[in-house]
């Protein structure tokens, strides 16, 4: 849900859906930037309360978040000229829903940073931008119908990254929907558990719940809607030749890591679901999402992972029993991902993300300092080839590598039916390894 045009472009994909006979059923997301903001304010709220060692701080913090949050919503329904009894009713369902926030807001403040309370908090910029986008389609001619968390999606009591029970939710979803004649509007990320407290379902959990929904309802298909033309091969803006790839496989799709969040795959996955990732603003140009197919060999995406660092332990008890465990346990305790492993005869190659914080990953090799092994870290990035790959591939993905940059620390790995390989490479040669496989693998097909 990024700017006004996309949002009315989005809505305009719906309505021509609508008048052709299909029954589309539209799941959003919170307006670009929203869901970014709620996680502001309550790390914001969290440091002030371990900062003054009480609950009491001060209400201008909380305040000035609610302005930012208005501003942007009300600035919104201005920007898709909303009139008359359109703007009306928004005004008083956005009136009506930032009273509720700041309440909550007060209720983290007097209680404290529950779980229970952030993924409350979280769920109120996919419920707003529902109904903003339930009232675009109204004001286009399109019957509506904003539904939130009384769709019955049920998950488990993991708070902010919530799982879904499917056949409870199937049978919920299924009746609620069953004789709706008018365009759903879903508020997607939102869930509830069995005691119905909100729950939210992590990382892409708008992608989540249209996927779920399209598996429960038996549809023909999910549509992605993007702002780019579907699933391009490479980041554009290093490789301006980048072009988009025509279908990808489930598997392509989940190691890519950009198309489609892990837990939405599962569901178009188990059912045999096709998704389709379209542009906007030229609905033709797409990309869709189905089975692997023999037909569908070579490499199709270059992709790449910044910030990350390369952990090299160098110990002759890297081959021993247990040796990897003891090691990856203390990534694990300071909650550091482990993006990759390989290992020799006397060395443990892993690479970390950053992104849980450098002070984890300080905190980590701390710990590891105190076993007295070799140790060398460095800052790296990663380059993936994604596709249906052989040994013949991966042998042309390290030859390339070696030409490119002798000295990568980490070459590609081909295993059965691979789908990815990759290559740790330093920083400042990223751009030129992502080029160089393009250049090979894509460009000249």
């Amino acid at each position: 849900m990024g700017d006004a045009r996309l949002l009315a472009l989005a809505a305009d994909r719906v309505k021509e859906q609508y008048k052709d006979g299909s029954s589309p059923i539209v799941v959003v997301s919170a307006l670009k930037g929203v869901t970014d903001e709620l996680i502001s304010i309550l790390y914001n709220l969290k440091q002030q309360m371990k900062d003054n060692g009480n609950r009491h701080y001060p209400d201008e913090l909380i305040k000035l978040f609610m302005k930012d949050a208005k501003d942007r919503h009300f600035a919104m329904m201005s920007a898709l000229n909303l009139s008359g009894a359109y703007k009306d009713s928004l005004t008083v369902k956005f009136t009506e829903i930032f009273n509720e926030l700041e309440e909550d807001l007060g209720v983290i403040r007097k209680f404290g940073l529950l779980d229970v309370f952030q993924a409350k908090i979280l769920a109120y910029g996919e419920r707003l931008a529902s109904w903003l986008f339930s009232h675009l389609l109204e004001s286009r001619g399109v019957t509506s119908v904003r539904i939130g968390e009384e769709a019955g999606i049920a998950t488990d009591s993991v708070f902010l990254d919530a799982n879904i029970f499917f056949d409870k939710s199937s049978l919920n979803v299924c009746k609620f929907l069953k004789d709706e004649e008018r365009v759903p509007v879903v508020a997607g990320f939102i869930g509830k558990n069995e005691d119905g407290q909100i729950t939210v379902l992590g990382r892409g959990g708008s992608d989540t719940t249209a996927c779920f929904l399209g598996a429960a309802m038996k549809a023909e298909s999910v549509i992605l809607w993007k702002e780019v033309d579907g699933v391009l091969s490479a980041d554009p803006k290093i490789v301006p030749s980048a072009k988009t790839v025509p279908y990808i496989s489930y598997e392509e799709a989940e190691e890519s890591g950009k198309v489609i969040c892990d837990k939405a795959i599962q569901y178009l996955k188990m059912f045999s679901l096709k998704g389709i990732a379209a542009s906007l603003t030229n609905p033709s140009i797409r990309t869709e999402i189905g089975p692997r197919t023999e037909a569908e060999k070579g490499v199709k995406i270059i992709s790449s992972k910044k910030d990350l660092t390369l952990v090299i332990i160098t110990d002759e008890g890297v081959k021993e029993y247990g040796f990897l465990y003891q090691i990856s346990k203390i990534f694990t305790n300071h909650k550091v991902n482990m993006a990759l492993i390989r290992n020799t005869r006397d060395r443990l190659y892993i690479v970390v993300e950053n992104n849980g914080g450098s002070d984890k990953v300080s905190a980590s090799l701390d710990e590891l300092k105190q076993f007295h092994f070799g140790l060398e870290v460095m800052q790296v990035s990663m380059v993936t080839v994604i596709g249906n790959l052989d040994f013949g591939a991966a042998n042309t993905f390290n030859d390339t590598l070696c030409s490119l940059c002798p000295n990568a620390p980490i070459g590609g790995f081909p295993y059965k039916d691979c789908v990815r390989l990759e290559a740790v490479v330093k920083n400042e040669e990223l751009e030129i390894v992502i080029r160089g496989f393009h250049k090979v693998f894509i460009a000249r097909t």
